[in-house]
């Protein structure tokens, strides 16, 4: 066949307009999906679980209506008020719990984001190696740290329990989102138990997590197996109910254990003044005795 100029145009348009459109394709494919990642919002749920707020909004609307049932069936006055009264407790904690929830929200009043950015800034590290985060929840910890550290490695894990509404998918969905996710790890594991061999890592962290745990090893074994993960001259800041007497007894007399045989450095503060935390979460049952205990290994 004859490859005229005319042959040579109409054979490099047929193969031109596709490769054409085949790149338009791929560039608008490589918009979305980074515009996709773009919108991306974390989600680091909450310390109250969403749960709760459900079952006691049930609660409310169930004895509300036997209320409305006895007053109808004309139920003897002893009984109305036992429900009344079952109302009236129902409905007041689900207002408490409601409003610790917009307390403790990162959306809301932003305690949970202020706890844990003290936590990351109580941490005596250069940012270079790689941290753990013993119990990551929703990695909001974890992520914390790879933002303020830009050359680490971080490694969050959780047991990550029914208690919770956190998920190993959720960290690493929050990690995408705040593009970090080239940098953390998250896995299931056990802080009785940490799957490390000794010294595995240069930075270890922890947010309220050992007074959480009642079975296995006591709380100062917990914090012993989180400091044997360390490194030598590695750094550690672990917050948790360290002043409650009913978790950790003479807490000073750890300390000063820990300060003999296992840390070079370390230091006590506490957390609920200098946050701070409100006067009225520091009531037993909520976030009494808060504390953080952080040095050098």
């Amino acid at each position: 066949m004859l490859k005229t100029p005319i042959f040579r145009y109409c054979t490099l348009c047929f193969f031109a307009v596709p490769l054409r459109t085949i790149k338009v394709a791929n560039t608008n494919i490589v918009s979305l999906v980074m515009k996709t990642r773009t919108n991306m919002k974390p989600d680091y749920g909450n310390w109250v679980p969403k749960r709760l707020l459900y079952g006691l909004l049930i609660a409310v609307l169930i004895t509300t209506a036997l209320l409305i049932g006895a007053l109808v069936a004309g139920w003897a006055w002893p009984w109305m008020v036992l429900v009344a009264i079952l109302l009236v407790v129902s409905a007041g904690f689900l207002c408490y719990m409601t409003v610790l929830y917009h307390v403790f929200s990162f959306s809301g009043g932003g305690l949970m984001g202020r706890v844990h950015e003290y936590v990351a800034n109580h941490l005596p590290w250069d940012g270079r190696g790689r941290l753990l985060d013993v119990g990551c929840g929703a990695g909001a910890l974890t992520i914390r740290c790879a933002k303020k550290f830009p050359e680490a490695c971080c490694v969050g894990i959780d047991y990550w329990g029914i208690k919770w509404d956190y998920s190993q998918r959720m960290c690493q969905h929050n990690a995408e989102a705040e593009e970090v996710a080239d940098r953390c790890t998250f896995q299931q594991g056990d802080a009785n138990h940490l799957d490390f061999s000794d010294g595995s890592f240069d930075a270890v962290v922890s947010n309220f997590v050992y007074h959480e745990i009642n079975d296995g090893k006591s709380r100062e074994e917990l914090l012993r197996e989180t400091l044997r993960v360390l490194k030598p001259g590695g750094s550690f800041a672990l917050q948790d109910l360290f002043g409650l007497k009913s978790a950790y007894g003479d807490f000073q007399g750890i300390i000063e254990r820990l300060q003999t045989d296992t840390v070079s450095e370390i230091h006590y503060a506490d957390s609920a003044t200098e946050i701070p935390i409100p006067k009225w979460l520091r009531v037993s049952g909520m976030m009494p005795g808060v504390g953080i205990i952080y040095g050098k290994k």
